[in-house]
């Protein structure tokens, strides 16, 4: 049968859409074009520390410190004021405060110390468990007269139950005369107390009437005491409250008020205030305490001081400590159950004839840490800093190159406040104080602290401080310091308990050759202060060794503080060298991206994606953010999370949105001194197809169409016959 013409040009077409067909048929499984998974490149950029955060403990700046004793405080001060050394390495007793005056050439350190006289108030007695009348006494006392006079200047008027020295102190902004000599704001607090002066005779009654009068205890036997207490009591008579005197012995008095003597009325007492933080002003006057000796003093229960009390224990985070104790000390200024009155200085010297640059160390004195490392020589003058000392230096504190020998408990006076300590100049701590009284790095890098359900090995009354041990510490003979030396060197102080806070300590937790974390039996937010003041020994020098009895030579004194001991006469003489290998610096380098995953390997928008990546820092990181960016349409949705660190690195999970076609992200690093990094940024994308003729021409495809095409050559000539 022939075909028309129409026809065949019909079946013609037919045959060519067959073939089209044929050849792009196989195009909708073929290859899809997909943007990366992310980027190469890694942005770095830099937040700058702020404000005194970049101070830090660094190398010696003297070439050597030579220690000479000297027989008696005449010929040491002597020496001192003439210029043959340059630091008396003791903190000068304020007997001798007289001696002091008659040397010309001597210049004065006064350093704050903890130790505070308070006036002491038995809240649990009537009328005084009324606030207004202990406010009303808070304002009649002349504070500044007990200063300049009964303390002859050598004390600091407070308000506020927490030292000069400590870091936290409002003091200098709030506090010292908030109450003082005010007899108009005292009759106030009297009016508001309803105690008046019903029947003229210059003295007030109480509410009911009855005639009141109290006694103040005080103790007669200490400095300045007996004018403090004829001050208080001819202010509190000004006011028209009655009282009496009663002395007794410092020793008696301090024990009745700390065991609850409850016969008192009013008593200067001395308190030690917290040096770091505000566990003591914070917790000690919660209810339950009264039962407790050395605790609520003025026996006071007052709801707002109880739920402050409780809020502190509570906490686990410092910042929140920090509020939370603040807001205690300006409510215990406010209830009055004590009533600051000084807090005591002490005082040591030094001349600047032959160094400048000393600094105004009010923490610990002109022998304290900071000088060795701050002062230069003048011109023409030795780099040598000598340091005179009396024989009690080397018979009771460095009488051996073992620091366990010395037979003093290691607290805050043997850290720094009582003599020159070489140790610490020879052994480096965790962390050092600062002039203003911050933490901040020696051999530690950065430190946090831990508790229950932030880790799960510590129980419900522990805490952790976990140290960063900067990994460029050496031993002075080469050996790398490691968190082993912390394990070795806290049970050594736990053992041998010469530590004030030694039956605190259970053990240590190492994480690696860098990460030690002290366990502590008590949930004191501030107490990587006094973990961080101790100096840390080498392990492989020490260990075998009994660190109560062992006596080290010159050679064994390795240690990894700025500087090293030269040489060492037992009651005679010391002589320290800068040790040119001190490590510690500034931190200013941001973190680094490690390595980096995401799973799955070739993701899209529709699915949930997982990053995971591993970022090291020379310090410590503090947070990981995952920041993520949706494109819908001509639209963008962005998001940001925390990336939790787990064993296998920091992780952070994208959620899967079908009506995205793109996804960027990015994941920024922060240590914990504020240096910052993109450590990785990138995108990907929902598949596209192309269309690319030539590419779909595979043996399957031409064969196909060399056989139509023949098919169509026979139908065609088939069709002219």
């Amino acid at each position: 049968m022939q075909l028309g013409a129409g026809a065949r040009m019909e079946s013609l077409r037919f045959i060519v859409i067959a073939f089209m067909i044929a050849i792009l048929l196989p195009q909708a499984s073929c290859q899809v074009m997909q943007a990366p998974a992310f980027s190469g490149q890694c942005p770095i950029h830099m937040i700058a520390s702020q404000g005194e955060s970049e101070s830090i403990y660094h190398g010696g700046t003297v070439d050597r410190i030579i220690v000479t004793q000297y027989l008696n405080l005449t010929s040491a001060l002597a020496a001192v004021d003439t210029g043959e050394a340059d630091v008396f390495g003791h903190r000068i007793n304020a007997t001798d405060y007289g001696i002091v005056g008659s040397y010309s050439s001597l210049r004065l350190q006064w350093a704050y110390d903890i130790l505070g006289c308070m006036l002491v108030i038995n809240s649990r007695m009537a009328p005084l468990n009324d606030s207004h009348l202990r406010r009303a006494m808070a304002f009649a006392a002349n504070k500044t007269w007990i200063t300049s006079t009964a303390m002859h200047g050598e004390a600091d008027p407070i308000d506020f139950a927490l030292p000069l020295c400590n870091e936290f102190s409002i003091e200098k902004n709030e506090g010292g005369l908030f109450y003082d000599a005010n007899l108009g704001s005292a009759m106030n607090e009297l009016a508001m107390a309803g105690m008046l002066d019903v029947d003229n005779d210059s003295l007030v009654e109480a509410p009911n009437g009855t005639e009141i009068s109290f006694t103040l205890w005080y103790p007669n036997d200490t400095e300045g005491m007996n004018e403090t207490a004829a001050i208080i009591s001819a202010n509190l008579l000004s006011s028209g409250i009655n009282n009496t005197i009663v002395p007794m012995e410092y020793a008696v008095l301090q024990d009745r008020i700390q065991t609850h003597n409850e016969s008192f009325s009013l008593a200067l007492y001395h308190q030690t205030m917290d040096e770091y933080g505000f566990e003591w002003i914070a917790t000690t006057f919660l209810s339950s305490m009264r039962e407790v000796d050395g605790e609520n003093v003025a026996n006071i229960d007052d709801s707002r001081l109880n739920q402050l009390a409780w809020e502190y224990m509570d906490n686990i985070l410092l910042d929140q400590a920090r509020a939370i104790g603040l807001e205690a000390v300006r409510v215990v200024r406010d209830l009055c159950p004590i009533i600051p009155l000084f807090a005591y200085r002490w005082l040591s010297v030094y001349n600047d004839a032959r160094f400048q640059g000393w600094v105004n160390d009010s923490l610990a004195g002109a022998f304290g840490p900071w000088n060795p490392v701050s002062i230069t020589a003048r011109t023409g003058m030795p780099n040598e800093m000598r340091i005179a000392v009396l024989p009690a230096f080397f018979d009771s504190f460095f009488c051996s190159l073992n620091l366990f020998r010395t037979g003093i408990v290691i607290n805050s006076d043997w850290i720094s406040k009582r003599f020159f300590n070489p140790y610490l100049l020879v052994y480096d701590s965790s962390l050092e104080t600062t002039l203003d009284g911050r933490a901040v790095p020696r051999l530690a890098t950065s430190w946090e602290m831990l508790y229950l359900g932030l880790v799960p090995d510590l129980n419900a009354s522990q805490c952790r401080t976990q140290f960063y041990i900067d990994p460029n510490a050496l031993w002075t003979d080469g050996v790398a310091v490691d968190a082993q030396d912390y394990r070795f060197t806290l049970e050594c102080y736990a053992n041998s308990s010469v530590t004030a806070y030694s039956n605190l300590l259970a053990g240590v937790k190492t994480l690696g050759d860098y990460v030690a974390g002290i366990n502590y039996d008590d949930l004191d937010m501030f107490s990587f202060r006094l973990l961080g003041a101790l100096p840390i020994l080498p392990r492989h020098v020490w260990e075998g060794k009994n660190p109560l009895n062992w006596e080290p030579n010159v050679q064994d004194a390795i240690g990894s503080g700025p500087f090293k001991v030269l040489s060492f006469e037992p009651n005679s003489s010391l002589v320290l060298t800068t040790n040119s290998e001190y490590y510690p610096v500034l931190d200013t380098e941001a973190p680094k991206l490690k390595s980096f995953y995401v799973i799955p390997g070739s993701p899209t928008p529709a699915e949930t994606v997982v990053l995971r990546a591993y970022i090291e820092d020379r310090s410590r990181i503090r947070n990981v953010m995952l920041h993520y960016t949706y494109r819908v349409g001509s639209a963008n949705f962005s998001y940001s999370s925390e990336m939790e660190l787990g064993a296998l690195g920091y992780q952070g999970t994208i959620p899967a949105r079908v009506t995205a076609t793109t996804v960027n992200f990015e994941i920024n690093a922060t240590d914990i001194w504020g240096n910052s990094a993109i450590v990785v940024s990138g995108y990907y994308s929902r598949p596209t197809t192309t269309i690319n003729f030539w590419q779909t021409l595979t043996p399957y495809v031409i064969v196909t169409a060399v056989a139509l095409a023949s098919v169509i050559l026979a139908f065609i000539l088939k069709s002219r016959k």
